[in-house]
C-alpha cells in the first residue's frame, strides 16, 4: 500500500519518456532516409572518371606498386573508439551521444542517491535511538531531518488537538478514532517522505529498459550505411564494410555500457526503498502503541 501511488507515478512517467523517446527516434529515421539516399547516388557519379582515367596495368607497373602499397601498410594509422566516433553517420553519433549522456546520468543519480539514503538512515536512527530512551527534550531538534521524526510531529499535534477538545473523560470509541487520524496523518508523512526517497527511480528504469534498443537503432543505421557503402563503391571488400560494422557495433556497446549499470542501481535502490518502508511501518505501529499506552495511563488515572 505504501508503495502504490511511487509506482503509479513512476510507471506513468516512465511511459510519457519512452513515447517522447520513440517519437524522437522515429523523426530521426524520416529527416535522415532522404541524406542517406543522397549519399549512395553520389560517389556513383564521381567514379565515372576516374574508371574512364585508369591506366592498363603492365608489369613494370606491378612491380613498381608493390613498395608504395607496402609503404601504404606501414603508414596505417590505428582505429580506435575515438576513430570510429569520428567517421560514424551523423544519426550514428547522436545516438552515441545520447547514449553517453544517460550513462553519466545514471552515475549522477547513484551518487545523489547515495548520499541522500545515508543521511535519511542516520536521521531515522538518531531520532528511534531518542525515542526509544524516551528523551523527549531531544526529539524536536532532530524532527525536521528524520521521516520518523515527522510521523511523530503530527501524532503529537493530533493528540494535542483531542487534548483541547476532550477531557479525561474520552470514551473509548473516541480514544479509537483519534489512533486512527494519528495513523492516517502518519501514512500520509509516509508516503511523501517515500516519494521523495523513490525520486528519478523512474529515470533509471527508463535508461534499463530503453538504452539497449537505442543502441541497436544506432547499430542497425550503421550496418545500412555500410551496405549502402557497398553497392556505391561496386565492391565487398572487407576494409570496405569493416569500418561501418564496427563504428555500428559501438553504439550497441553504448547501450549496455548505460543499461547494465543502470538496471544494477535501480535494483539496489529498490531494495533500499522496501527497507525504509518497513521500518517506517514498524515504527508507526510503535508509535501508535505507546501513544495508545499514554491515554489509557491518562484514562485511568
Amino acid at each position: 500500500m505504501q508503495l502504490s501511488s511511487i509506482g503509479l507515478s513512476m510507471a506513468r512517467w516512465q511511459a510519457r519518456v519512452r513515447l517522447a523517446a520513440l517519437l524522437v527516434l522515429v523523426g530521426l529515421s524520416g529527416l535522415t532516409a532522404n541524406a542517406v539516399l543522397a549519399q549512395a547516388d553520389a560517389p556513383a557519379g564521381m567514379q565515372q572518371p576516374g574508371a574512364v582515367a585508369t591506366p592498363v596495368p603492365t608489369a613494370p607497373a606491378t612491380s613498381a606498386a608493390t613498395p608504395s602499397l607496402a609503404g601504404a601498410v606501414a603508414e596505417t594509422q590505428p582505429f580506435g573508439v575515438r576513430e570510429m566516433f569520428g567517421q560514424a553517420d551523423w544519426v550514428v553519433k547522436s545516438v552515441m551521444i545520447f547514449l553517453a549522456f544517460c550513462s553519466l546520468l545514471t552515475w549522477a543519480v547513484l551518487f545523489e542517491k547515495l548520499f541522500v539514503f545515508a543521511r535519511a538512515r542516520r536521521a531515522n536512527n538518531r531520532f528511534l535511538e531518542a525515542f526509544r530512551k524516551g528523551e523527549l527534550e531531544h526529539l524536536s531538534p532532530v524532527a525536521s531531518n528524520s521521516a520518523m521524526a515527522r510521523m511523530w510531529q503530527v501524532g503529537q499535534a493530533e493528540l494535542k488537538h483531542f487534548g483541547r477538545k476532550c477531557s479525561k473523560d474520552a470514551s473509548a470509541d473516541q480514544i479509537n478514532r483519534l489512533l486512527q487520524r494519528i495513523s492516517l496523518t502518519s501514512s500520509i508523512v509516509q508516503e511523501r517522505d517515500l516519494a521523495r526517497l523513490g525520486s528519478l527511480m523512474g529515470v533509471l528504469a527508463t535508461i534499463g529498459a530503453t538504452a539497449p534498443f537505442i543502441g541497436l537503432f544506432g547499430t542497425v543505421w550503421g550496418i545500412l550505411n555500410s551496405f549502402a557503402n557497398i553497392a556505391t563503391m561496386k565492391s565487398s571488400s572487407l576494409a570496405i564494410v569493416a569500418p561501418g560494422i564496427a563504428e555500428a557495433l559501438l553504439a550497441t556497446a553504448l547501450g549496455l555500457f548505460a543499461a547494465i549499470p543502470a538496471v544494477m542501481i535501480f535494483n539496489k535502490f529498490a531494495r533500499d526503498i522496501n527497507g525504509f518502508v518497513g521500518a517506517l511501518d514498524n515504527f508507526s505501529a510503535e508509535m501508535i502503541a505507546a501513544m495508545s499506552r499514554k491515554l489509557d495511563e491518562v484514562h485511568l488515572a
